[in-house]
């Protein structure tokens, strides 16, 4: 595999040589002419914009083929013909003179690929694809640019402005690096969207100000953050945002690493979770509360970040509690439960208007021997979502029959719900334990019981290449 390193060039008043003159020819002039440079095109013929160009004295043409001598005080070549004959002789030059060629769609005689670029302003975004597939750079650049709108180019002008302004008020480069960060991850791209530059000023503006009072910023905080099922997209806006103005981010195990890397550059990042396949958790629920306590009292902007939602068996409320009584300042920014998460990942609604009108939702780890759980209840509920019962599967089956539920009652595990490797076992009460040990699922997994299942299975059953999941075993019909 071949890495290209990636690098944008200051083109101005620097010689290029275009080899061709057609339709390729013609856009990849355009480009270089955008950059500043001086550009000549060597072709026995050129298209009709070309001509104009030159007509205008925008460019030099000459109208004959290639020879050697031509790339003489180029600093860089692009040969746009069809000819790979002419490429090699282009390129054989171009490597002897040191010059920078790319001959189109020829990868073997290129020193670098262009990309796909997205130009708003001085924001400019490459797209490569190593020169295996352009049409796809393509794509994928007209994907990037129905995110990134001309409203960036307005932002990237007010930054550019503050920058002699920054390195004088805030002369620690650590704290106007986090300064910058701050910014960017503003709101202030939402003034410009509106339409307020005058807005954005006065935003951009604040936080300066209150950059340059460090005495005066308080008590730190925590930002207790439900960071979703698995896959780092589900995490909600608002968490993100919180996440990227973190100091400190202490997280748990199934915190995706995705996730991790959008905290600032600088922001202390603590583990807390339990391995994989050790029991109890990596620290004890009062040393977790203890750190953020401690944390938090030392001025620092803390991101408590959990798995799922922390409200639901995340223990987020011991944890409220305990910065409620160490006086500590502190939101909930809720997150996408895996209770509802990974069953609809697999195609499985929780609730279904001639199926389940109500779910219950269970800590499957909390159903071993001593379980002082409702059993009676749970087995005439239409619907039964278990978190973390993958060990405890086949308990929670035998209990839920032994109850009164019926051997027949649909069921699935999910694990590794929202991720790549997601995988689903489906079956029923009596088979689903035999199943799922025997495709070797790890956790994270969530069981789901109830007739909501079969509705799930028979349209994966219809549509099964194009499902989501990995059906490794159903023995209910359509």
């Amino acid at each position: 595999m071949t890495h290209f390193y990636p690098a944008f060039l200051d083109l101005r008043g620097r010689r290029v040589v275009v080899i061709g003159g057609g339709a390729i020819a013609e856009q990849k002039v355009v480009g270089l002419l955008d950059a500043g440079a001086q550009v000549s095109v060597i072709s026995p013929s050129v298209s009709r914009r070309l001509e104009d160009l030159a007509a205008a004295g925008t460019v030099a043409i000459e109208r004959r083929p290639y020879r050697d001598g031509d790339l003489a005080g180029a600093f860089l070549a692009i040969a746009a013909t069809d000819d790979r004959v002419a490429n090699r002789a282009v390129w054989v030059e171009a490597e002897a003179r040191s010059v920078l060629l790319n001959a189109v769609d020829d990868l073997p005689h290129c020193s670098f690929i262009a990309p796909a670029i997205h130009r708003q302003g001085d924001v400019a975004i490459a797209v490569s694809t190593a020169g295996k597939s352009p049409a796809l750079a393509v794509r994928l650049r007209e994907r990037i640019g129905r995110l990134v709108g001309p409203e960036y180019a307005t932002l990237l002008a007010l930054l550019g402005e503050l920058r002699a302004e920054l390195a004088q008020r805030v002369p620690d480069a650590r704290a106007r690096t986090r300064l910058w960060y701050s910014i960017v991850d503003s709101d202030a791209i939402e003034f410009v969207r509106r339409g307020d530059v005058a807005g954005a000023r006065r935003h951009i503006g604040r936080l300066v100000a209150a950059a340059g009072e460090p005495e005066t910023r308080g008590p730190g905080i925590v930002y207790i953050v439900g960071a979703g099922p698995g896959d780092p997209g589900l995490i909600t806006r608002r968490g993100l945002q919180r996440l990227r103005g973190a100091e400190v981010v202490i997280y748990d195990r199934l915190v995706h690493p995705d996730l991790l890397e959008e905290a600032p550059p600088w922001a202390e990042r603590i583990f807390v979770g339990k391995r994989p396949g050790s029991e109890g958790h990596g620290l004890p629920q009062e040393q977790i509360n203890a750190l953020l306590i401690e944390t938090a009292r030392s001025g620092r902007v803390v991101v408590r970040l959990k798995g799922g939602d922390p409200f639901v068996f995340g223990r987020g409320a011991e944890e409220c509690e305990a910065l409620w009584g160490a006086g500590v300042p502190y939101e909930v920014v809720p997150g996408v439960t895996s209770a509802i998460a990974a069953p609809g990942a697999a195609g499985i609604p929780v609730t279904h208007r001639r199926y389940a009108s109500a779910f219950a939702v269970v800590a499957g780890h909390e159903c071993d021997a001593a379980s002082d759980l409702d059993w009676d209840a749970l087995a005439r509920l239409p619907a039964l979502v278990f978190l973390m019962g993958l060990r405890a599967l086949p308990e929670i089956t035998t209990r839920l029959i032994a109850h009164g539920m019926s051997q027949q009652t649909p069921a699935a595990v999910i694990a590794s719900a929202t991720l790549p490797q997601q995988r689903t076992v489906i079956g029923t009460l009596a088979t689903l334990a035999e199943r799922a040990g025997a495709a070797g699922l790890e956790p994270p997994a969530t069981l789901v019981v109830g007739d909501v299942v079969a509705t799930a299975a028979a349209e994966q059953a219809s549509r099964l290449e194009a499902a989501p999941v990995v059906l490794l075993g159903s023995d209910l019909s359509p």
